[in-house]
């Protein structure tokens, strides 16, 4: 099974003193299970601000691996309650970030689903806020 889906993102960012941003993206995406992996490819737009840059989502039943390759590279692992540790490139430069997820669901089939994710976000050790993310994969 590997076909194009139509894949909505969506990652909301509070910061400590509760302001809120949201982000949604709407893009095309191959979508295809590999043993019990679902795995979400697509290409980053000027939206995102990393056009230029591949995103693929490993989602296994309690882990999803978000692993970026191009202008900006980066390989992120989000498992409940387990700290990750990384180094973000991007053309600017270098930074370690790190992230805390407490809630990993994954809920995708043959047809589609979703991923939703919670976790806070640490850039060079100094934490920038509570993340959630919304991936919804939908047949085209």
């Amino acid at each position: 099974m590997r076909k194009e889906v139509l894949v909505t993102i969506r990652g909301t960012q509070t910061n400590d003193l509760g302001e809120r941003e949201t982000i949604e993206l709407v893009t095309k995406a191959n979508y295809y299970q590999k043993n019990s992996s679902f795995y979400i490819v697509y290409n980053e737009s000027e939206i995102s601000g990393l056009a230029g840059t591949t995103t693929s989502l490993k989602a296994e039943p309690s882990r999803v691996t978000l692993n970026r390759m191009g202008t900006a590279e980066v390989k992120q692992v989000f498992e409940e309650g387990i700290h990750h540790e990384t180094s973000y490139v991007t053309p600017y430069g270098s930074m370690w970030i790190r992230v805390l997820p407490w809630k990993v669901e994954v809920d995708l089939t043959e047809v589609g689903g979703s991923i939703n994710l919670e976790y806070e976000l640490e850039l060079c050790r100094q934490r920038i806020g509570y993340n959630e993310l919304s991936i919804t994969v939908q047949e085209v």
